[in-house]
């Protein structure tokens, strides 16, 4: 499988944003929260929130790029297809990458247990 983010697993579409705060499910982490809501594609797809409290553009950008990144690179370890949103903290663009790897792992991990029905 390809570890690229290609324009169909993107979530870019206001509406889509809203269901999946609506109705997903969250988890807390210590470098960003994940919104996770499964669906009917045969693949993921990802939207990253950066707010104004991550910091300026530089750093709000770096944040949204390492998550994409870990996304990317990590999407074959999805247990179903999902749409997920990552909302950063302003933490995400200054830690290690191992950090952010293992907090998004940890993510990973609680999707399969508390998977909806």
């Amino acid at each position: 499988m390809k570890e690229t983010l290609g324009p169909q697993e993107r979530i870019r579409r206001t509406q889509e944003f809203g269901y999946i705060y609506k109705n997903g499910i969250r988890f807390r982490g210590r470098y960003f929260t994940l919104v996770y809501l499964e669906n009917r594609l045969p693949f993921s797809r990802l939207g990253v929130v950066a707010s104004r409290k991550v910091g300026r553009a530089v750093k709000r950008n770096r944040a949204k790029r390492r998550m994409r990144d870990l996304f990317r690179r990590n999407k074959t370890c999805l247990p179903f297809a999902a749409d997920v949103v990552a909302i950063a903290r302003p933490e995400t663009a200054e830690a290690p990458m191992a950090a952010l790897r293992e907090d998004f792992l940890c993510a990973l991990r609680s999707l399969k247990r508390e998977r909806r029905p």
